[in-house]
């Protein structure tokens, strides 16, 4: 059975969507494509459940009617599939799926959709509250048809249980210095260590997000650090950046002054990103795509909320917590603002403590 998969965008909900993945695959013989946003396809690249990835520059074609012109000859060169599945909502991606040479088109119902319009162009639509949990959503509307074709009962846990089998990690492409920056530390605990067997925990601060709003002060990353040293004495702390390396670089010269052993990565393509992030114990940063990689990969987060139940605004703002919970240890921000800066440090290395490090077999 072919399948076409189709999220353009964001990073965030790419991450979320795909952790699905392994699950629809170990349902059968499928072969599924993705359509995806170019800005975002190293994110799916390597991944053992996607047979192959249409990467176009959909944001910018999407603009003009020679762009729409332009992804419709694509879409008609594809070929034929058994079903097309929106994942996303919005008359672009419904466009997108639309293009596609398929007699099921599933996506949401015009009550559940982002922008109901897009749903009148699917021929399967999946009812679900917008305010409904974004895994639920991404769940109902993935396996809402195989669930009907088949009167079969597929269940989430078991599916979400796989996630960390849905993306993949090119080991051959990773840059020597990322290979040796892990392979150096592990050799320097080794011989630190030789006469005991203190574990050092790598932990990963997320430093930038999509708005400042998300974004968590590195002076209370700091905090962080300090509690995290004290409690556990082998610590190594890693930086990430993107846009901010000067933000990166304040951060890593407060905690080297303190002494305290701080790696700033250096800019990282998505496939090192992974890789990176699957050598670390535990990953602490707001609600981003970047914390999302994390928990999708099985590793260890603490994402930072902001959200309240009743905010304005837009980018998530005016988003329910339950809505955007993923299940992995959390801190919701007390403020009446949707920020996470006033986030107290304890309250973040307490959740370490007690939902993380006491459930491993550390603890």
């Amino acid at each position: 059975m072919r399948i076409a998969i189709i999220r353009l965008s964001a990073l965030g909900d790419i991450i979320i969507a795909s952790s699905m993945l392994a699950g629809l695959k170990s349902l059968g013989d499928y072969h599924i494509e993705w359509f995806v946003d170019e800005r975002f396809e190293g994110i799916l690249e390597s991944s053992p459940c996607i047979n192959k990835i249409h990467s176009l520059p959909f944001k910018k074609l999407l603009k003009g009617v020679g762009g729409i012109l332009e992804i419709r000859q694509y879409c008609k060169n594809c070929g034929d599939y058994d079903i097309v599945i929106d994942m996303q909502g919005l008359m672009k991606s419904a466009l997108v799926g639309k293009c596609l040479n398929s007699n099921v088109f599933v996506g949401f119902s015009k009550k559940s959709a982002r922008e109901k319009w897009a749903s009148y162009f699917y021929t399967h639509k999946v009812e679900i509250p917008y305010d409904e949990n974004i895994l639920q959503r991404n769940f109902k509307v993935l396996f809402d048809y195989f669930t009907k074709d088949t009167n079969s009962n597929i269940n989430r846990n078991k599916i979400l249980n796989m996630k960390n089998q849905s993306l993949g990690i090119n080991f051959h492409l990773l840059h020597d210095d990322i290979i040796k920056q892990f392979k150096k530390d592990s050799v320097n605990i080794n011989l630190q260590d030789s006469d005991n067997t203190t574990k050092s925990y790598k932990f990963l601060f997320v430093l930038e997000a999509s708005i400042q709003e998300k974004v968590y002060p590195i002076e209370k990353y700091a905090i962080l650090a300090h509690s995290l040293q004290t409690f556990l004495q082998q610590c190594e702390f890693y930086l990430i950046w993107h846009d901010d390396e000067e933000n990166a670089n304040k951060l890593y010269n407060l905690l080297r002054k303190d002494s305290l052993k701080v790696h700033k990565l250096p800019k990282l393509n998505f496939n090192s990103l992974k890789f990176c992030i699957t050598q670390m114990d535990c990953v602490f940063g707001g609600d981003t795509g970047v914390t999302h990689l994390a928990w999708a990969m099985g590793v260890s987060c603490i994402t930072l909320y902001g959200n309240l139940d009743s905010t304005n605004g837009k980018n998530m703002r005016n988003t329910k917590l339950e809505r955007v919970l993923l299940g992995n240890p959390y801190v919701v921000s007390k403020s009446n603002k949707f920020e996470i800066a006033s986030i107290n440090p304890r309250e973040i290395f307490e959740k370490f403590k007690y939902e993380i490090y006491e459930n491993t077999s550390h603890g």
